[in-house]
């Protein structure tokens, strides 16, 4: 009886590394799904509560240019309004969405490097398959760590990313920049 368990054990080891898909990398294991539908599976019940849903997503390699890649350290995604949705929403957007993701990008995935989320435009307003973004936050994962993401304010973002920092930015569209409710909550 107990060389049948042994027999059975090492038979099951056996297979079971015959079986495994060794072709994969490693470094994958510690990097987001490359794969839309999973990003959204992970991220759109955050993203409901502030009227908007992910619409794009994906690992980006920027070792030589802007590629989609399965072993990309970047991260991008874009997120859309799903409701009505004016200029001082996507004011109102920019540190939710931002904490939507961050810091837990960076400590799900201990290979990502770079993460940025894009707000686009309302859905009819610009339906091109990527319009070019309302607003955007660009973080590394040193400048992320820098900021305490459960009490950040748009103001401290602003501040955050003074052009003398390359790895956090934030861009908003002039229409946004000009609107008072944004110049309001930068002083």
């Amino acid at each position: 009886m107990r060389l049948r368990v042994f027999v059975t054990l090492f038979l099951a080891i056996v297979l079971g590394a015959a079986c495994s898909d060794s072709s994969e990398p490693r470094a994958a294991e510690h990097l987001p799904p490359n794969d839309f539908d999973a990003l959204a599976q992970m991220f759109d019940d955050e993203l409901e509560p502030l009227g908007l849903r992910l619409t794009r997503g994906a690992l980006i390699d920027t070792s030589s240019g802007y590629e989609e890649s399965d072993t990309g350290r970047h991260l991008a995604v874009y997120v859309e309004p799903t409701g009505e949705y004016a200029t001082a929403d996507y004011v109102d957007g920019i540190v939710p969405s931002a904490q939507a993701f961050l810091p837990e990008v960076f400590e799900r995935w201990d290979r990502l490097e770079t993460f940025d989320v894009c707000q686009e435009p309302l859905p009819g307003a610009d339906d091109r398959e990527e319009p070019p973004p309302v607003t955007q936050l660009y973080a590394s994962r040193e400048e992320a760590a820098e900021i305490d993401w459960t009490t950040v304010d748009l103001g401290q973002l602003v501040a955050a990313a003074e052009p003398a920092r390359r790895d956090f930015r934030l861009y908003v569209s002039p229409t946004v920049r000009s609107d008072p409710s944004f110049t309001g909550s930068t002083g």
